[in-house]
């Protein structure tokens, strides 16, 4: 079986468990992407109104979705009433109409291979507890849908960086922590593995394809 194919089956599996946790807390429905790149994501759903499923892809909206458009650049979670990027085709708006009004998303990975989560509600915003509880499952479905790999997103981050010829101090600026928060990244990657050097590890991370 390939890693692909194992992946879309673990996620598959593991989503379905504990889908009624999310419909829970996402009560107007939910969309959950894993690993994305150019090639597309290895496991995809969502069960938001079928009505704006298909005016958001006929209407090419994840191009202009202000929460959709911070996931693809940052990691982490927001309310999409905490998202400060400009919604210029009303988007927000649009998704109103269809019962969509409440929402937050959760975002990890690194540009080439995203993972996000997004919810929805029509009565209120998310608790802190409800946002501290989807984080949590998100990180470990993404954790465990990736359980092959020999390091975690935020190391991934960092490995990344260095394979562009970045020192550390400048991988730390562009992830925006600071140098020391990169170095414990990477030593994090190598006494996980037995390992004493970031090279080896950015060689491993580009030979298992985890960065490009």
């Amino acid at each position: 079986m390939s890693n692909a194919l194992s992946t879309v089956l673990a996620a598959d599996q593991l989503f379905k468990a504990e889908e009624a946790l999310i419909s829970s807390i996402g009560t107007e429905g939910y969309f959950i992407m894993l690993n994305h790149s150019r090639k597309g994501p290895e496991f995809i759903d969502s069960s938001y109104p079928e009505a704006w499923r298909i005016e958001y892809d006929e209407n090419s909206y994840h191009l202009k979705d202000p929460a959709f458009l911070w996931g693809l650049a940052k990691n982490g979670d927001r309310r999409w009433s905490e998202v400060r990027l400009p919604d210029v085709a009303g988007v927000f708006k649009k998704a109103r109409r269809h019962g969509l009004i409440y929402g937050a998303l959760f975002s990890r990975g690194y540009p080439t291979r995203k993972s996000v989560l997004s919810v929805a509600r029509d009565d209120r915003e998310l608790t802190d507890e409800e946002l501290m509880l989807l984080s949590k499952w998100f990180d470990g479905f993404v954790e465990a849908c990736n359980g092959r790999q020999l390091f975690s997103a935020k190391e991934l981050e960092v490995l990344q960086c260095l394979s562009n010829d970045m020192t550390i101090e400048q991988a730390a600026d562009k992830i925006g922590i600071s140098a020391s928060a990169a170095k414990v990244r990477l030593k994090s990657a190598r006494d996980r593995n037995g390992k004493q050097t970031n090279s080896w590890a950015v060689a491993a991370a580009l030979r298992a394809k985890l960065i490009d």
